[in-house]
């Protein structure tokens, strides 16, 4: 698929929207020419897990889905990311195999940066280095808060959950009291653990009661402390 980012706006953009903007000038130069832009339709595998982890990528356009499947067979949604975000990191810095599937949601454009040309930098750069370990950190403390929520009932799980993207990848109304999170309810499903009819349902409760508004794959969070106080109810209703 052609890329719809043009090659010399990637310089500008790492410096204004990534992690890689901490760099110096000079060094950012040299990683966007040893860098490689790459494009994928919707539905696309970027990597599998078990793939060779030789780089870092970063999203310039499009959203992208980090997943893994259950021993039961089924899909579980970890992240979804957005322009700006970065996926690889972990086998970027430890050298292993990738530990999820990223798979494209949409069109989207990746600048790769490859761990031979990145690690150097990093380590000559630790302020830079820092910014991807506060990413490594926060998916870490994400990945726990699906499991914890794996226990609660359905209610609660959608709320937390819910809320838990809609702050990490959502974005807020120009008035600021609005969270909005573009998402499928299938994909959100994957993301709590539920299915679809389950993720309908308990959207549709929400929506009654006065929490939420949906709008074909936007979901507007109008009551934040409502939806708090529902995730931390463990006995909310099913």
């Amino acid at each position: 698929m052609p890329s719809s980012f043009q090659p010399d706006s990637i310089r500008p953009f790492l410096t204004r929207s990534t992690i890689l903007g901490r760099l110096p000038e000079v060094v950012l130069d040299a990683l966007v020419r040893k860098g490689q832009l790459k494009s994928y339709d919707r539905g696309d595998l970027i990597y599998r897990r078990g793939d060779p982890g030789d780089s870092l990528m970063v999203v310039i356009g499009g959203r992208v889905k980090l997943a893994n499947t259950n021993v039961g067979g089924k899909e579980v949604a970890l992240d979804f990311l957005g322009v700006g975000d970065i996926l690889g990191e972990t086998s970027a810095l430890d050298g292993k195999e990738r530990a999820v599937d990223a798979v494209a949601l949409e069109a989207s454009d990746i600048f790769v940066v490859y761990t031979r040309d990145l690690l150097p930098t990093l380590l000559e750069h630790p302020k830079a280095l820092l910014e991807i370990i506060y990413v490594l950190c926060e998916r870490t403390r994400a990945g726990a808060a699906i499991i914890e929520d794996n226990s609660l009932r359905m209610r609660a799980r959608a709320a937390r959950g819910l809320l838990r993207l809609a702050r990490r990848r959502g974005r807020r109304s120009a008035d600021g009291a609005t969270l909005v999170l573009a998402i499928s309810q299938e994909e959100l499903g994957k993301h709590l653990g539920l299915s679809r009819a389950n993720v309908n349902r308990q959207l549709g409760q929400l929506k009654l009661a006065n929490l939420i508004r949906i709008d074909g794959t936007e979901i507007s969070i109008i009551d934040e402390a409502g939806l708090d106080e529902i995730g931390a109810d463990p006995s909310s209703k099913p």
